[in-house]
């Protein structure tokens, strides 16, 4: 197990035992992520039209991790002198540090995109552009990366549960 996954489970523990009872701040970092992450903006890469299906582009989902990413390093940069050694700091790093593992992928697909199309494309070239360049085992890493996403982001929400009930 990762260190990171480790501070997550350990985060969760302590929060269901009562060891850790989030302060205001560590209250305040959870709802800022959790607001501005929600409001992130759904990207297309240029001339992409839009999914036909409610779930989006497979690319979609990528440029959203990498804006996630980018959102937690912000955050943390933010927070970090407001709460040294927070279990919160380490659970929204674990989710920014997963978020950016996508980025070389995220870049990757900006490249070939760029490189293939210059202009506006079909929905039906933009699925076959998608499974040329997101082949199927690529996508299941997705899929893991995306389910481990959840696990941690539902820490942050516990945090959320747990602390106002605190306060």
């Amino acid at each position: 197990m990762s260190q990171a996954v480790d501070a997550v489970e350990a985060a969760a523990i302590a929060l269901t035992e009562g060891s850790w009872v989030p302060s205001d701040y560590e209250l305040g970092l959870a709802r800022e992520f959790l607001t501005r992450r929600e409001q992130l903006e759904q990207r297309l890469l240029p001339g992409m039209p839009a999914c036909p299906q409610a779930q989006g582009w497979v690319s979609q989902h990528v440029l959203w991790l990498e804006d996630v990413a980018r959102l937690a390093d912000e955050l943390l940069a933010t927070w970090r002198d407001w709460l040294p050694g927070s279990p919160m700091l380490a659970v929204l790093g674990a989710y920014g540090g997963l978020a950016r593992s996508v980025i070389p992928l995220s870049v990757q697909l900006g490249r070939a995109w760029e490189e293939e199309w210059s202009g506006p494309c079909s929905q039906q070239e933009a699925a076959w552009w998608e499974d040329w360049h997101l082949p199927p085992e690529q996508r299941r890493q997705l899929d893991a990366l995306t389910e481990r996403l959840v696990i941690v982001g539902s820490v942050v929400v516990m945090v959320l549960n747990r602390g106002e009930r605190a306060h």
